[in-house]
């Protein structure tokens, strides 16, 4: 299939530091996409590529007017006094949409790196959310990988939990595993937990306890004043919600007849 990358400027391999490539798929309630975003826009990262790919829905995008073919996009940032590590930070509007398409994906953009960086990226990391039937304050963060040593040095955290069975779909959970087990780097993928809930369509208390395992092991420096905002809204729509769902059971209690269904 078609994938062509267009660079906004050179990087040189001698010049990169211990890069780690940061992946966010818009997935459930856009809590990957958003904790990747908000991370990229605290680091002030800069747009470095776009990947045009013929496996991406024929849905053309419009921003402020302006009409775009889908792409991914790859953001880049050096290493500062605050994070040790250069970042790759990629991210789209949509994934791949068929099987090959996304095991086609993996494989093109994991050799890409390869050369940009001379073959120095320390690992992929693929952010996500698993549904869960409870959520904590705090939702809890599983952790699966390719590598086991590396898998628990993210466990050291709070709230983290090793995923020990199941299916992640998708370019979330094949990218990962394909740059861990086609000996590119290793892999790791990130899930938070997070309800379906289907007035959310942003879950940002989710996207957050992602941020927040990522900042603590990378010793990132970040600003969540945009996330807690979001969190706020959040919490304000479900509020909502329960109240209008308490108020009609209510009312369906208080008109049963002696013929109702309600009992």
């Amino acid at each position: 299939m078609y994938f062509n990358i267009n660079c906004n400027f050179e990087i040189k391999p001698e010049d990169i530091n211990d890069p780690i490539v940061l992946i966010g798929w818009p997935g459930i309630a856009l809590v990957a996409k958003l904790a990747t975003t908000s991370i990229r826009d605290s680091l002030d990262a800069k747009e470095y590529m776009t990947i045009e790919y013929f496996d991406f829905p024929p849905k053309s995008n419009v921003e402020k007017g302006e009409l775009k073919v889908p792409t991914a996009d790859v953001y880049y940032v050096k290493k500062s006094d605050k994070n040790n590590n250069d970042f790759f930070i990629l991210t789209a509007n949509y994934q791949p949409q068929s099987s090959e398409g996304v095991f086609e994906f993996s494989q093109k953009f994991c050799e890409a790196m390869d050369k940009i960086t001379g073959g120095k990226i320390k690992m992929y990391i693929s952010t996500g959310a698993m549904i869960s039937e409870r959520v904590d304050s705090t939702p809890k963060v599983h952790i699966c990988g390719t590598d086991p040593e590396l898998v628990r040095s993210f466990l050291q955290f709070k709230n983290t939990k090793l995923m020990e069975n199941g299916v992640i779909a998708g370019a979330n959970g094949i990218l990962p595993a394909w740059a861990g087990q086609k000996g590119h780097a290793p892999g790791i993928c990130l899930l938070a937990e997070t309800l379906p809930l289907p007035m959310m369509a942003l879950d940002p208390r989710a996207s957050k306890a992602l941020v927040t395992i990522l900042k603590n092991y990378f010793n990132i420096k970040m600003n969540f004043d945009e996330l807690n905002k979001q969190i706020e809204e959040m919490e304000k729509i479900i509020n909502s919600y329960k109240k209008q769902t308490d108020h009609l059971m209510k009312n369906l209690q208080e008109d049963r007849g002696p013929d109702s269904y309600f009992r």
